[in-house]
């Protein structure tokens, strides 16, 4: 049985794009993170970890295998970017991150379709992420674009560890939730 994506509509406005990260993207990637975290409650991210980024090792791979996009301004600087992996052999949205600045403009929107549409062009069966259920820019925006909620019961060897990990920082684990979209 063949399921259609949800397309939302996306528009962008013209004077930002959104391209794969070149190397000299990465290094506009952290602040970015931390400017991003400031949107959320301390009850929600702890202060211990508010400003951890991503390592820049880690980004280099990501951008190597084609798997980081970054949204530039009119004048070319990287203003978010989306990161993906490879968990259980499926895409995994590791971080979408706009900066506050340029927030709801359908910015993450676009990040989030070119992520989607490079699942489905190297036939990825589905694809999962980890969020928020209760901020409304996280579960219930991933909601527009057709991904759903997995069970706790029903969760991956990977992912569940991811949660696990993620407890260890101190989130909250009542408010995170794993969702899935199948690309098929």
């Amino acid at each position: 049985m063949s399921l259609a994506v949800a397309k939302p509509e996306l528009a962008i406005p013209a004077n930002y794009s959104i391209q794969p990260a070149a190397k000299e993207h990465l290094r506009a990637i952290p602040a970015i993170e931390v400017a991003a975290v400031s949107t959320f409650a301390e009850a929600d991210i702890p202060l211990e970890i508010r400003y951890r980024v991503t390592d820049p090792d880690v980004l280099e791979d990501a951008r190597a295998g084609g798997r980081l996009w970054v949204a530039l301004d009119r004048n070319d600087r990287a203003i978010g970017f989306a990161m993906l992996e490879i968990m259980d052999g499926l895409a995994h949205l590791d971080e979408i991150d706009v900066h506050p600045d340029h927030a709801m403009q359908g910015i993450g929107s676009g990040l989030l379709r070119k992520t989607i549409d490079w699942a489905m062009g190297v036939k990825y069966p589905a694809m999962t992420l980890v969020t928020f259920r209760h901020l409304p820019w996280n579960a219930p925006f991933y909601e527009k674009f057709g991904f759903c909620e997995i069970e706790r019961d029903a969760l991956s060897a990977e992912l569940r560890e991811l949660l696990q990990d993620e407890a260890a920082t101190g989130l909250n684990m009542e408010n995170r939730i794993a969702m899935r979209l199948s690309l098929e």
